[in-house]
């Protein structure tokens, strides 16, 4: 074949074009058989293919053709195997008039692509090279009835061939751009969901502190009010016999006068109330001193104020205690909390970081009850793990969020009430725990959440 001068500056022109068209498709396999049809076309030929080397650049990959099987386009070639292998393998374009399927140089297990050559006349393969270095090869073929390709069509596409080269080296460059951003886009997503995890991390471990050090500073006068009521209890008991001694010795009083003053300030005082109400308010005072000696001593177990940041083996059912006082206000308008707790050893782990864990799954489940519903807690054990089960009676997760509740930012809650942090954030304290975290749940019947944890902690 012959180009002039327009016609070889429009091929080229709309090789770059198509070079140009990946930054904007995301699907290659067009532009690829764009390519094999303009070069087909341009070369006057019947069918044609283009095949890319892989990444270790031990095979080629046929990713386009023109009237070949329907097997071929996807298929592999291993180098130096077939025309296409032969030519890629040494990088020298190749003319083949005749039949070629019985030349001694493409010899190899008899396959589809023979069946290609066979039926071809006339063909032209060229290697596509970058600066010396193969990426593929193309071939371009005639049947019988057409002139055969000559030795002047196969040096004129050598150099036309070139931009093919670059078309599909832009190609290329603009997809490893695009992958490259892409990747760079999620690895920028990922550090900015564990920068906001270490964020949440900081501020629950802020949290504790500020309980710790809460609990530790109300503790001294909780303790300082509670032995005083106990010394004011026994007083007022001590008073209350001296009072009963002296209303037995009222009558034995022989002053008429003195006898009637006592007898009308009891009345006044009503003495008898005062005895009953006493004894009801002291009840009442030592009760409630004890309620917030309990608040102090689960925020305390809450923070694990008593230890440091290292592993240690803890009863997990304590743990859950402390946190169901913890959250009690968030719960106990919205859910009667049933407990079954079977027997489980203590667990080596983070007690505070699986307390955490505990508060984010019972509060998820409170918010999802609408109404008054149920929240229930098992504890097991089956093998090396322990397994703790919170369900509840809400309205369910819906399939579609199914496999999202766990990501970073991810939350159903309305704005304002939830960061979409705390289901991941528990998730990466199971996974530093080694453990796993099931769920379950129906829409319009609740969600069960139940963490596996293995019994002792083994460094990764």
């Amino acid at each position: 074949m012959t180009f002039d001068r327009m016609s070889k500056l429009s091929w080229i022109y709309d090789l770059y074009r198509l070079g140009q068209d990946v930054t904007m498709r995301a699907e290659t396999a067009s532009i690829y058989q764009q390519i094999i049809v303009q070069v087909v076309g341009g070369f006057e030929g019947k069918s044609g293919s283009l095949a890319l080397c892989n990444a270790d650049g031990t095979e080629l990959s046929i990713v386009a053709g023109i009237d070949l099987p329907e097997e071929v386009v996807g298929s592999s070639v291993k180098m130096g195997t077939g025309v296409l292998g032969w030519v890629a393998q040494n990088g020298k374009a190749l003319l083949l008039n005749g039949d070629a399927t019985n030349d001694i140089r493409f010899e190899r297990v008899r396959d589809v692509h023979d069946l290609v050559f066979k039926s071809v006349s006339s063909a032209i393969c060229w290697p596509l090279k970058i600066e010396n270095r193969v990426i593929g090869a193309i071939s371009v073929n005639r049947l019988g009835g057409q002139v055969p390709y000559t030795y002047a069509d196969l040096e004129q596409g050598i150099a036309l061939l070139n931009m093919v080269s670059l078309a599909l080296a832009n190609m290329q460059l603009h997809l490893d751009r695009n992958l490259r951003l892409e990747e760079m886009q999620q690895i920028n997503t990922k550090l900015e969901a564990a920068q906001n995890q270490l964020l949440q991390s900081e501020k629950m471990a802020s949290i504790g502190q500020l309980a710790a050090g809460v609990a530790h500073e109300i503790n001294n006068p909780i303790g300082y009010v509670y032995s005083n009521l106990s010394s004011l209890e026994k007083y007022i008991l001590d008073l209350f016999d001296m009072v009963d001694a002296y209303e037995h010795a009222e009558s034995a009083i022989l002053d008429d006068d003195v006898r009637e003053q006592l007898q009308s300030k009891r009345n006044q005082l009503d003495l008898a109330f005062l005895k009953a109400d006493l004894r009801e308010l002291m009840s009442e005072s030592k009760e409630g001193i004890t309620r917030v000696k309990q608040i102090v001593q689960n925020l305390k177990d809450f923070s694990h104020v008593d230890a440091t940041d290292e592993w240690h083996f803890a009863d997990l059912r304590v743990g859950i205690e402390s946190t169901l006082n913890i959250v009690n206000n968030e719960i106990k308008y919205k859910a009667k909390v049933i407990k079954e707790y079977g027997d489980i050893p203590d667990v080596e782990c983070l007690s505070s970081q699986l307390n955490q864990v505990f508060m984010n799954l019972l509060v998820n489940a409170a918010h999802a009850i609408e109404e008054r519903g149920e929240i229930s807690i098992h504890t097991g054990m089956q093998g090396n793990e322990v397994w703790v089960e919170i369900s509840d009676s809400g309205h369910g997760i819906t399939p579609e969020n199914m496999n999202r509740i766990f990501d970073p930012f991810f939350t159903t809650k309305p704005v304002g009430k939830g960061t979409g942090l705390g289901l991941s954030l528990s998730y990466g304290i199971i996974q530093k725990h080694h453990g796993r975290i099931e769920v379950k749940s129906e829409v319009g019947k609740g969600s069960v959440f139940t963490v596996w944890l293995p019994i002792k902690h083994e460094e990764s």
